[in-house]
């Protein structure tokens, strides 16, 4: 039998330990070939776990940082996108899974499998994705890619090599995209020989499609491709077919022939998509202001009206399959008066606003733990929470105002907040003083490495869900969350695991010895608060 270190029990008196202690070397997260990420859809904010750029072969600092980024490095046709692939996924089944090519240099690309789960906003749309990226070990990419993929490596090979040469003669290389629409549009070749006139040594016309073309023109700088384009229009004015140009400059806009030309790319959708017959890439950042006072004017009103509520979706002991405690979580009723349990709530951290919200649901599981003697609560916070003065005091006094219910109260942690402000361990451990028990969620991903677990004061690690979803398919996966349970015991710490759907999965958990099951196959969130309550909610939702 396990047992937990002296002090350690807290909340989890009375749950009995059923697994071994395994004498094992425990699991490197740089080992797994998967690499774990959040996606704040409001704000476009993308975060990696540490073993990312390792799996995409980029320096740190060249990971995308927002989602807006990353999907410029999705070969356009290889695949099925995130995007996509969510939104082919109806009613309560929030997970996805897809396949396509990430094109990482001219002649460098990477076949990924993205795999994972969204959370909604309170119109039930996409807000918050946390996934997971694996490289496709079994796909041998420059002997099996379509042509079409193989031909555009060496159309960028060819545009990065202008773009060296300009930039070593200090000159300018403007990269022209250009569309040609319509079931009797001339060929490439037609289009090739009428733009030759305009084209010197060392420019180069190109096919992207059989709609699609380039030009590359060295030393056009960026001041004069809007004539270049009109040039080139009217060099073209008797095709037939509605043409479209577009075009971005290297290194004005960017120096890798990559970017250059999705930057070109996307200026020539929204030519398309305008009433403009060309357009040069506007390089000026959009304002996100917009959309994060929308964001933030949501939360804001449901705290004022006190709609933002609490979901508690059960855990369970993995042998037994009997209720150990509640996962708390924040929940709004949507249009259809349905209560949404909203998980992670974005661009909170933005707004200034994780403490407030985080105050209510640590009210309501206050109100809840004191009116369910027998009941135990897992509430997660942020990390930009957890960081703020006033935090702490705010805990004691919630708990001083309903003594005995500290020891049924979980506060989760997530694990990256740890990786990031080492600062926070002390405020673990005068929480622990309080009484209450600690989880730390985001185990495996490897924002902290595994030894340095033994000296913080956590009762429970979760699994992150990301590692749990594939074990179904994948061996990889399945010895990899296997050796995480092993650490887990051997630090003396309960584990549990998350996003748990099915019984095959359950079993492969039970048997390796974890303590706790989270998922959908043991319920669905709930909302928690008094019926009347919620029938007030709900009568106001419908409106």
């Amino acid at each position: 039998m396990a047992t937990k270190r002296p002090g350690r029990a807290g909340i989890f008196e009375g749950t009995p330990r059923t697994s071994r202690r395994r004498q094992g070397v425990g699991a490197s997260p740089l080992a797994h070939s998967g690499a774990a990420y959040s996606w704040d859809v409001v704000s476009d904010a993308l975060t990696w776990s540490p073993n990312a750029a390792a799996l995409l072969g980029l320096q740190a600092r060249d990971l995308p940082r927002t989602g807006k980024a990353f999907f410029q490095l999705v070969e356009p046709g290889s695949g099925t996108g995130r995007s996509e692939a969510m939104a082919a996924r109806s009613g309560s089944n929030r997970s996805f899974e897809t396949r396509y090519v990430l094109r990482l240099g001219p002649d460098q690309v990477l076949v990924v499998e993205d795999t994972g789960r969204w959370q909604p906003d309170s119109q039930g749309r996409p807000a918050f994705v946390r996934g997971l990226l694996r490289a496709d070990a079994g796909f041998a990419p420059q002997d099996c890619l379509p042509a079409r993929i193989q031909a555009r490596s060496g159309l960028l090979v060819q545009i990065q090599n202008s773009v060296n040469e300009a930039l070593r003669v200090s000159q300018t290389c403007t990269l022209i995209v250009g569309a040609l629409e319509g079931d009797d549009a001339d060929a490439l070749d037609v289009i090739a020989r009428k733009l030759r006139p305009m084209m010197r040594r060392q420019d180069h016309f190109g096919a992207l499609s059989p709609s699609r073309f380039t030009l590359t023109l060295i030393g056009c700088p960026a001041i004069e491709a809007p004539d270049a384009m009109r040039r080139a229009a009217g060099l073209l004015t008797n095709c037939s077919g509605t043409l479209t140009l577009a075009a971005a400059c290297a290194p004005d806009h960017t120096f890798k022939a990559t970017k250059l030309l999705r930057l070109a790319e996307q200026a020539l959708e929204a030519a398309q998509a305008g009433s403009e017959p060309f357009v040069l890439y506007d390089s000026r950042p959009a304002s996100r202001s917009a959309r994060l006072e929308k964001a933030s004017f949501d939360v804001v009103g449901a705290l004022n009206d006190r709609s933002l509520t609490l979901a508690c979706a059960p855990v369970v002991d993995a042998h037994s399959r009997g209720p150990v405690l509640k996962q708390a979580m924040a929940a709004l009723a949507g249009p259809d008066g349905r209560m949404i349990p909203l998980g992670a709530i974005p661009a909170l951290d933005d707004a200034n606003l994780s403490l407030l919200v985080d105050g209510r649901m640590l009210e309501l599981a206050a109100e809840h733990l004191a009116g369910h003697p027998q009941e135990r609560l897992a509430l997660p916070v942020a990390p930009a929470t957890l960081k703020d003065a006033e935090w702490l005091p705010m805990l004691a006094a919630h708990l001083g105002a309903r003594p005995g219910i500290e020891s049924r109260l979980v506060i989760e942690v997530p694990e990256a907040a740890l990786a990031k402000d080492g600062t926070l361990v002390g405020r673990l451990h005068a929480m622990k003083a309080i009484g209450i028990g600690l989880s730390l969620s985001g185990f495996g991903l490897g924002h902290v490495p595994l030894p340095s677990l033994a000296h913080m004061p956590f009762d429970m690690l979760k699994v992150d869900g990301v590692l749990i979803q594939p074990l179904k398919r994948s061996t990889e996966d399945r010895l990899f969350v296997r050796a995480l349970v092993d650490r887990a015991q051997n630090l003396g710490i309960a584990v549990a695991a998350e996003w748990v759907d099915d019984e095959a999965t359950a079993r492969l958990l039970s048997a390796w010895g974890a303590d706790y099951l989270e998922g959908t196959l043991f319920g669905e969130p709930e909302a928690v608060l008094p019926s009347q309550s919620l029938r007030g909610m709900l009568k106001k939702a419908r409106g």
